[in-house]
């Protein structure tokens, strides 16, 4: 899976490398609860403590929270940060958990990892905790708790943190051009030719075989009534053709597409050299963040509506708690304590939206995560946000998929060819995954 922060992502090796890894976890020695890894940094306490991992800050805005939490509580916290890379961190995790390790009492977790481990049996079940803490969850969207917290219907995540895809777009060129904001896939192809000069793009399309290529596939195939896990649906193969041909027909994206992530595009952007991208919410907190190209000429959109329906792409990260923990009673305390809107609003001190929907209209966070705006305007839309499709191999399936699609996006196999290639493989690994087995 690609993740959401503009996270380098060379160096990776394969998903079904990692998960066939992951496998062989299961029988492997445990980890010591003292782990060292190139990347990762631990603050110890003493006395009365819990031990929580928290993915990828690198800028200590995390450590009020932890202060807040000792401060209420009495509780001092052994806070571990993991490595950036994500397939380093979700390895370091699966090992642990695999050899029922307890050292860890509270996982900082993504999406994925809530299907993998909460299938395996390694998570602690959340309703009894969300039920004693008077944890709101209809301030949650339901697509977060349901589609991608949950498995077999058991809460085994919090979400901490709101992703969603959005169409960021240059204000300026737009206006230059006297262009109004599409609504429909050929509006968009319209849009794009305009905006398209010798000098930029119209779109900017991440197709890299590397992790970034399955969101893509996942949101455009969506639209046109198919997904990632479905490529064989009728919608899935029209989306592909309308992507490949938005650089190899109509030329308002890179022939480079199939190089592209969302490292590349980003610089991209910043470069001048795009005029649209359909990504993550959290890269226009980026974009403003860089003083030498921010003149407040970006802003965002609502996706055009392609075949089938207008939906994009939500995600989160959130914590669980260990489910071989000595600490259950205090892992309870800290997802309370992290459920609740005053503390889930110092998130925005790293830019990113607060999963809690009440918050998205707060003046502090739409200033300090300026996608709250759009979420918002998401939110009384209607129907128009999706999870990615869900299951214990998952990330499997995107690998599977990424193969043969990539393939047909460099010429290598038409597109009947790479979609059943890709399903007969994503079948049986659906069918293992409906099976338990």
């Amino acid at each position: 899976m690609a993740k959401k922060d503009s996270v380098s992502q060379s160096g990776r090796m394969s998903r079904r490398s990692f998960l066939k890894g992951s496998a062989a976890a299961a029988g492997a020695i445990a980890l010591s609860r003292t782990i060292s890894m190139p990347g990762m940094r631990t603050v110890r306490a003493q006395g009365n403590s819990i031990n929580v991992y928290y993915w990828a800050e690198t800028n200590n805005d995390f450590q009020p929270v932890l202060d807040l939490f000792t401060e209420e509580t009495g509780i001092s916290v052994n806070y571990t940060v993991a490595p950036a890379d994500y397939l380093t961190h979700q390895q370091l995790v699966s090992t642990q958990l695999a050899s029922s390790d307890a050292g860890i009492d509270a996982y900082h977790l993504d999406d994925f990892q809530v299907a993998i481990y909460g299938a395996a049996g390694w998570l602690t079940p959340l309703d009894g905790i969300v039920e004693q803490g008077g944890i709101d969850l209809e301030d949650f969207p339901t697509t977060l708790l349901t589609d991608v917290s949950s498995w077999d219907g058991v809460l085994y995540r919090i979400p901490w943190g709101n992703d969603t895809e959005l169409f960021m777009y240059r204000t300026d060129w737009f206006e230059e051009e006297g262009l109004a904001i599409p609504t429909t896939w050929d509006e968009l192809l319209e849009t794009a030719k305009a905006l398209t000069t010798p000098d930029r793009y119209g779109i900017a399309l991440s197709a890299k075989n590397n992790g970034v290529l399955g969101n893509d596939i996942q949101h455009w195939t969506n639209q046109a009534g198919g997904a990632i896990n479905h490529l064989d649906a009728p919608g899935s193969r029209d989306a592909l053709l309308f992507y490949k041909a938005l650089f190899a027909e109509h030329m308002v994206a890179p022939a480079s597409t199939p190089q592209e992530d969302y490292t590349s595009v980003l610089q991209g952007f910043l470069d001048n050299r795009y005029a649209m991208w359909w990504t993550w919410d959290g890269f226009l907190g980026t974009m403003r963040t860089d003083v030498d190209f921010w003149q407040d000429q970006v802003s965002a959109f609502i996706p055009p509506k392609g075949p089938e329906n207008n939906q994009t792409t939500t995600a989160s990260w959130g914590w669980g708690v260990n489910g071989f923990s000595e600490k259950q009673d205090l892992a309870a305390q800290w997802i309370q304590f992290i459920a609740r809107s005053d503390v889930m609003k110092m998130m925005i001190a790293r830019g990113r939206v607060p999963a809690r929907m009440s918050l998205w209209a707060d003046p502090d966070v739409q200033d300090a995560a300026p996608s709250s705006v759009f979420l918002n305007d998401l939110a009384a839309s209607g129907d128009a946000v999706k999870a990615r499709p869900v299951t214990p191999s998952i990330q499997e399936i995107y690998d599977v998929a990424e193969t043969n699609v990539h393939a047909f996006l460099t010429d290598q196999k038409d597109v009947d060819a790479a979609i059943a290639d890709a399903m007969a493989e994503i079948n049986p690994i659906l069918e293992r995954d409906m099976a338990g087995g």
